[in-house]
């Protein structure tokens, strides 16, 4: 039985080192449970397996990344209604502390309602009042990684784990999708 804690253990924290070598290092961690709650923000250090738990990552841009990056790190320890792993991916032009309360309820919505996340799908705001100049957000492949983070999605590809991108949309674009089912003249 201990070993199979040191193994879920180390399993979980190889994401986080792929992360880091990526986004560069964390400006803050926020440690959440599938109840709704933000239970505390964390060190890097006490980043932990957890059963009921997952966390959700601030990286600040780093060098040739110009963009701020918010990531989930163990929502693929459940399995979505659709039977895939995955894990949630934002970038942003600045730093938004509304992201990260909006990703940790995104990370529990379709385990919460039974919904399935796919590529494709979009996620409308139901906030009347809201910073986000796009409301609705459009589930894609991270396209936008391809190229400087062969990486981590190689590793994402290994473990049988999708990255989904969300990606900020117009209204109007979210018409077009749902009208041509086809959501890859975006790219």
């Amino acid at each position: 039985m201990v070993l199979w804690k040191s193994f879920r253990k180390t399993n979980f924290l190889i994401p986080l080192g792929y992360y880091i070598e990526t986004f560069g290092k964390p400006n803050k961690i926020y440690e959440c449970n599938w109840f709704g709650e933000t239970v505390q923000q964390v060190q890097l250090n006490k980043i932990q397996t957890k059963k009921n738990g997952f966390y959700v990552l601030q990286f600040p841009p780093q060098n040739e990344r110009p963009v701020w990056t918010y990531i989930t790190l163990g929502m693929s320890n459940k399995t979505i209604v659709n039977c895939i792993k995955a894990e949630l991916i934002w970038l942003n032009e600045g730093e938004n502390e509304e992201i990260l309360d909006v990703l940790i309820g995104l990370t529990q919505y379709p385990f919460v309602e039974g919904i399935p996340y796919d590529y494709g799908h979009t996620i409308s705001n139901s906030e009347p009042v809201s910073a986000f100049r796009m409301n609705t957000l459009l589930i894609c492949p991270p396209i936008i990684e391809a190229a400087d983070s062969t990486q981590l999605l190689d590793f994402f590809e290994k473990q049988k784990t999708e990255l989904l991108w969300l990606l900020p949309i117009h209204p109007s674009e979210k018409e077009f999708i749902q009208k041509n089912e086809d959501f890859s003249c975006f790219f």
